[in-house]
């Protein structure tokens, strides 16, 4: 396996799946700001949607995070002063919240610690449509919040978005790492797998949301265990 391995985060690091996830994440957030702007929750919602989805057709030219506060300006009426504190507060209470029953999978935990226990270095490298604060504690829930990550991915750092292929080569840019040195493991063909475009090796999660052409992808593959005991057998390496 290469010296530097990527990680997915919803349907790979966590195995709740993508799906799920977006449905908690987006109950809660209604919930949370009807509560803040009684009658206007759906407003913020639908305006937090137009923001999200400028981010994912970001050029380059700045942070997801600035456009972010561009859109949702533009799309609300309100400003980024005024409505960041609300913001940044849903991450760390009711957000924070969707963890609490979260059952970190066994395997998952177990390759990831001995992969940084043999000398790997470790990237998530989820989507980065969300602050920071937000992927701090999606690691924390999968029971991997001690391990020693190069990076978290997140949108304050990154100016582009899966399946663009530019935002693995930011990643490796930012870390001055050689894609080469780098496989990424992830659930999607497409979201993921697009990290081959710029020379990095790509293992395919199989597991509860399989894609409809993963059974045909002709790629290294395979269950969270069977990766798992792929990685037992590697050799320990110094950090380099």
């Amino acid at each position: 396996m290469k010296p530097v391995v990527f990680f997915d985060m919803d349907g790979t690091l966590l195995n709740m799946g993508e799906s799920a996830f977006e449905k908690e994440y987006l109950q809660r957030m209604l919930l949370f700001f009807e509560r803040k702007f009684p009658g206007k929750g759906k407003d913020v919602m639908k305006a937090m949607g137009y923001a999200a989805e400028k981010m994912k057709q970001n050029d380059g030219s700045q942070s997801n995070e600035i456009l972010f506060w561009q859109a949702f300006e533009k799309a609300s009426g309100q400003t980024r002063e005024n409505f960041e504190p609300q913001f940044l507060q849903y991450y760390s209470t009711d957000y924070a919240h969707i963890g609490d029953d979260y059952v970190p999978d066994t395997a998952m935990k177990e390759l990831v610690h001995l992969l940084a226990k043999k000398g790997y270095q470790l990237v998530v490298a989820t989507n980065p449509l969300v602050p920071q604060i937000a992927n701090q504690q999606r690691v924390r829930w999968a029971g991997v919040g001690d391990v020693e990550w190069l990076e978290i991915t997140s949108f304050e750092k990154y100016s582009s978005c899966k399946p663009n292929a530019r935002f693995y080569q930011e990643i490796c840019d930012r870390l001055q790492l050689d894609p080469k040195d780098c496989i990424m493991i992830g659930n999607s063909i497409t979201d993921d797998g697009v990290a081959q475009q710029i020379g990095m090796d790509f293992y395919l999660l199989l597991g509860e949301n399989p894609e409809r052409d993963a059974a045909t992808y002709a790629g290294e593959k395979g269950t969270r265990e069977e990766l798992l005991e792929l990685v037992k057998g590697l050799a320990m390496r110094e950090k380099f």
